[in-house]
Formats: structure tokens, C-alpha cells, sequence
């Protein structure tokens, strides 16, 4: 099994990166994060996930130990796949985790593909085994974020991983949508 890919990025689509690693390109699923990050003819190292089925074997691959192990998490739940979970994954690890520590099945359902049962039964087999991915200070982030903002920006082009990780850390103080989205404006 493959488990780290250290290598030359040399192509890469709104899916996979394919790495370049001792003269072997590896097709490599990852976020939409990792990818909007990654840069052709750039170097990457990733924790990588094999995938092995009785017709495929697929690469999934993280920037770090984290999102890996957030990763196995999620594809133990039954009714959530690989494919799924990196949708899943689509939304910042620690808003994620939050809403499955919190039980909030509502803001579960926002991801793409994930279904009010799907949600349900990730919060009830995974809320005691999820240790939230603490932040720069060590705190947790809140998970509270203006969905009238996010959906705008999101809108206007931004990646919605981009947008949802900048307004879950926004000062309390602004709480409206246009001084929201005049915050974020600012700050990219």
C-alpha cells in the first residue's frame, strides 16, 4: 500500500493531481483546497489513502496527518465513500467537526451529495471519536458563519472552502452581510 507521495506535480484538473515520483506519474484524488493550492511544476508531499476495490485502485491524497486520519473516519461510516467524503472534505476540517460534535445535522446537509440520513448517521458513529483540529492559538474555531455572505462570494467566483474558512474566523463584531462580504473583499 501506498501511504506518502513525495514528488513533482506535472498536471492537475478540478480532481487530481498527478505526481510525478521516480520516473511514475500517480494519479492522486484530492480536496478542492489542495488542488486550488497546488501549482504545476511544483513540488508536493502527501499522506496518501490507497483505495483498493476488485476493479479499481485509487489514490487519495492530504497535505497532512489530519485530513488523512478525518478521512478514514469518514469513509468508516456507512454510506459514505471515498468520492463523498472528500466532498466532505470540501468544507473546512474543523466546521466539520464541530457540526458532528454539536450534532447540527442541518449544516451537515449543505455539503453536496450528503443527505439528512448520511448526516445523521455520521454525527451518531462519529461524535465520539472525533478530537476537533485545533488552530492557530489552539482554539477552536467557531462554526458560525453568514450563509447570506457566503453563498454572495461564492457567487462572485471565490472557492467556497476559501470563503467558509474565512468567515467562520471573522471578528464577532461583524455580523452583517455587507460588512461581511466588504471584511472578506478587504482581506483577499
Amino acid at each position: 500500500m501506498i501511504g506518502y507521495l513525495n514528488g513533482l506535480i506535472i498536471d492537475k484538473n478540478e480532481k487530481i493531481l498527478l505526481v510525478l515520483t521516480q520516473s511514475v506519474g500517480y494519479k492522486v484524488f484530492a480536496t478542492t483546497e489542495c488542488i486550488a493550492n497546488a501549482k504545476t511544476d511544483q513540488k508536493i508531499q502527501l499522506y496518501i489513502h490507497t483505495a483498493v476495490r476488485e476493479d479499481d485502485i485509487s489514490l487519495y491524497g492530504f497535505p497532512g496527518k489530519e485530513e488523512l486520519k478525518f478521512f478514514e473516519q469518514l469513509i468508516s461510516v456507512s454510506g459514505i465513500g471515498p468520492k463523498m467524503a472528500l466532498d466532505i472534505l470540501s468544507t473546512p476540517i474543523h466546521i466539520t467537526q464541530q457540526a458532528i460534535l454539536n450534532g447540527d445535522s442541518g449544516l451537515l446537509t449543505k455539503i453536496k451529495g450528503l443527505g439528512k440520513k448520511t448526516a445523521e448517521r455520521l454525527i451518531l458513529e462519529l461524535k465520539n471519536k472525533v478530537i476537533p483540529v485545533a488552530t492557530g492559538g489552539g482554539k477552536t474555531i467557531s462554526m458560525a458563519y453568514n450563509e447570506e455572505a457566503a453563498d454572495a462570494l461564492v457567487s462572485l467566483g471565490y472557492e467556497k472552502f476559501q470563503v467558509i474558512k474565512a468567515l467562520s474566523a471573522l471578528p464577532a463584531d461583524i455580523t452583517e452581510t455587507e460588512e461581511v462580504i466588504r471584511h472578506f473583499l478587504k482581506q483577499n
